[in-house]
């Protein structure tokens, strides 16, 4: 009677215990849902309330440090959380650690905002539940909750018509109307300055950047992109073919979410022509990160998904990065190491500035529904629609091979005139390291003579952007003291050379950050041009043979008073001879050159 009465005493006292704690830790859970989860998914968390959140796991655990990396123009902070075990809260001390340093950029794009309530929720999981903490046994988590932050707030519910969720969508754009996502290397938003600076700071091993995707409907929830092409380091590439990217799509489906990279169908009407994949420019994040010899991987949430289940998703994906960055983190960090150091050392060329496909393809079944191409009986147009209830498989080509399309060799230094101030402060804001010539210098180069210059008749990004037929002629020249040194054995040389050959995609040139130099600023009458030719075609015999040669071979000169007036202008001494010239100049020398543009003694 004794032992069951005792018994009982202990099982009255415990049981009421256990039931308290129990209590306690759902109480606990409640405090720690996240917006989206208390809604069912149905809203986010507005940008007031994420950053709360944040500030509460600041408090709560000693892993987590937010702080502010910019302001944006509207006037909010814009901020960072670093999530380490060893409260290794600064890019050196991360760096004395050892660990693999993930960056996870959320909100860029912000109506596509699953990524950022997928991130609460797995720092919640990290730091305060524990269940997920062995994540960080290897890695430091760099985070930043949102960058667009002004078009976070700019909710409005019709934004984006082709999303499954949330209710309170951001904005794509900034309070400016720029997309950051195209803004990488010209860098014009006060948003992408910030980031610049604090991407050179943190230098991460790895880069997430989380998107919804929409365009032709299939079974797919995660499309991603990952560093497989050759505008990303070899030693890189082979990291991620060896160590990435099977296991990281065998860890999203074996989750039950269906994976496959990021394409589109080479034709909607026929699919079976296949998909296709691309080669990022430096205006994207990912094309950026690999000037950096650094893996950006572009996850891609299918916007016809429910936000619920893309936000799990997500969240599955962050998961996926952080187990293999914990598992094979030194070889990444090994592989980056050692395309850094072929990079500063020069050893980068023939550099490919664009890119083509090659058709090479494989076949591959795609996981798409049955579809019907409907016409309107308003526009007269046709329009695609797909059967969620029959899923079907689909077997076709998948053209995921790139080449060079045009590459250079790089100099050994290029050669900017002091005063095209803003290109240079833009490269500085890069990371370029400039020095200067200290005494005048006559040497060989290259320079670049930029004709047919023609502008787009709209604009994009801000910018009218202007093509050329870019024309590479020999020379020597002479540079003055303090001419502007941009040496290439440096960390940063991939984006010197994006950054300054005019035929690569993105250079500054392109964007129109150099149109002063298509302009004439003098001129010459028609009345002083045809003594000016008689003199010419009387004194230079092959001028007059050139003249001849263009009369015979081209009719429509032939017949145009203005271009043979052109003709003999360009030809003589009063011509603009620095008009259309690119004012870049290519320097090459042997790579144990001494340059002039340090003082040695």
């Amino acid at each position: 009677m004794r032992r069951y009465l005792a018994t009982a005493v202990i099982h009255f006292i415990i049981v009421p215990l256990a039931v308290c704690c129990t209590v306690e830790d759902a109480i606990g859970q409640d405090q720690w849902t996240t917006v989206a989860e208390q809604s069912d998914y149905r809203i986010t968390a507005t940008y007031d309330e994420a950053i709360e959140y944040c500030r509460r796991l600041e408090e709560a655990s000693d892993w987590v440090q937010m702080t502010s990396f910019g302001v944006t123009p509207q006037g909010r902070d814009m901020k960072l959380l670093v999530v380490s075990q060893e409260g290794a809260f600064t890019p050196e001390a991360a760096r004395r650690t050892g660990k693999t340093i993930l960056m996870i950029q959320n909100g860029i794009h912000s109506g596509e905002i699953d990524g950022k309530d997928a991130t609460l929720a797995l720092l919640r999981d990290i730091v305060i539940t524990k269940e997920r903490a062995a994540l960080l046994d290897s890695v430091i988590i760099v985070v930043i909750p949102i960058l667009n932050i002004d078009g976070h707030e700019n909710r409005v519910r019709y934004t984006r018509p082709n999303q499954d969720g949330p209710d309170n969508a951001g904005f794509r754009a900034t309070s400016q109307r720029l997309n950051l996502n195209r803004d990488y290397l010209k860098a014009d938003s006060p948003e992408m300055k910030y980031w610049v600076l604090l991407w050179r700071q943190w230098m991460p091993h790895f880069f997430i950047d989380d998107h919804v995707t929409d365009g032709h409907d299939w079974q797919y929830v995660v499309t991603f992109s990952a560093p497989w092409q050759p505008n990303s380091d070899t030693a890189v590439r082979t990291w991620v073919k060896h160590f990435f990217d099977s296991s990281f799509t065998r860890a999203v489906r074996g989750a039950g979410y269906p994976v496959f990279p990021y394409a589109s169908y080479v034709d909607e009407r026929r699919i079976e022509k296949g998909v296709n994949i691309w080669v990022d420019s430096p205006r994207f994040s990912t094309g950026y990160v690999a000037l950096w010899n650094r893996p950006g991987l572009l996850v891609e949430m299918h916007s016809l998904k429910d936000y619920k289940t893309r936000v799990l998703a997500n969240y599955t994906a962050l998961v996926a990065v952080l187990d293999i960055l914990n598992a094979r983190g030194r070889a990444l960090q090994q592989a980056t190491a050692l395309a850094d150091r072929k990079t500063a050392g020069g050893e980068i060329g023939p550099y490919p500035l664009t890119f083509e496909r090659t058709g090479d393809s494989m076949m591959v079944e795609i996981a798409t529904y049955e579809s019907r191409w409907d016409s309107s009986a308003i526009t007269g147009g046709w329009y695609p629609s797909w059967d969620h209830n029959r899923p079907i498989t689909v077997r076709m080509p998948y053209f995921n091979v790139h080449k060079p399309r045009v590459t250079v060799v790089p100099p050994r230094a290029y050669f900017i005139p002091r005063e095209w101030t803003e290109q240079i402060d833009l490269l500085r804001l890069h990371g370029v390291e400039f020095d200067t010539l200290v005494r005048e210098l006559t040497a060989p180069v290259e320079r670049y003579y930029l004709d047919s210059a023609q502008w787009e008749t709209a604009p994009f990004e801000s910018h009218l952007r202007v093509k050329y037929k870019t024309i590479r002629v020999d020379t020597t020249m002479s540079f003055p003291v303090g001419t502007a040194v941009v040496d290439m054995l440096q960390p940063a040389a991939k984006v010197i050379m994006q950054a300054l050959e005019p035929q690569a995609v993105d250079c500054l040139v392109s964007w129109g950050m150099w149109n002063a130099i298509f302009e004439r600023k003098e001129y010459i009458d028609d009345y002083m041009v045809e003594p000016l030719a008689d003199s010419l075609l009387e004194h230079d015999a092959a001028l007059r043979a050139e003249y001849e040669a263009r009369l015979a071979s081209d009719t429509a000169f032939a017949g145009s008073v203005t271009r043979k007036r052109e003709f003999f202008y360009k030809n003589s001494s009063y011509y603009e001879h620095d008009y259309n010239w690119y004012p870049v100049t290519r320097f090459h020398a042997r790579i144990n050159f001494i340059p002039p543009w340090r003082d040695w003694n």
